[in-house]
């Protein structure tokens, strides 16, 4: 009995069997989606943006008011806030044991600074 035209005939079509497709595949996606596709990109680079933007002020502060502590803390809050957005939109879940980006950033400026001395 063949299988050719009942409901498996998907499933056993043989490489002769299968349309040609020139050994690409497409994937066609609705003007909705697509629409969403790139409000994602577009936010997905503001907060890449806005993060940039705080953590370039952040090293600033460190490397030239290191004991600024109030700019500091307010301006890596707002850095840590912006790191998790963004890591929320491309799809990464926050772990409990990651450093805080501002953290990081304070170590980095301060061997910058070192270094400069």
């Amino acid at each position: 009995m063949s299988t050719r035209n009942g409901p498996h005939a998907r499933a056993n079509a043989s490489d002769e069997n299968r349309p040609a497709t020139g050994g690409r595949t497409t994937t066609r996606y609705s003007r909705a989606e697509y629409a969403k596709v790139l409000a994602l990109q577009d936010e997905v680079a503001r907060a890449d943006a806005d993060y940039q933007r705080l953590r370039n002020a952040y090293m600033d502060i460190a490397e030239n008011e290191p004991t600024h502590e109030v700019a500091l803390a307010m301006i890596g809050a707002d850095m840590d806030r912006a790191h998790a957005r963004l890591q929320a939109l491309i799809g990464l879940p926050r772990l409990p044991f990651t450093h805080e980006p501002s953290a990081v950033a304070r170590r980095e400026a301060q061997r910058h600074s070192d270094e400069k001395h």
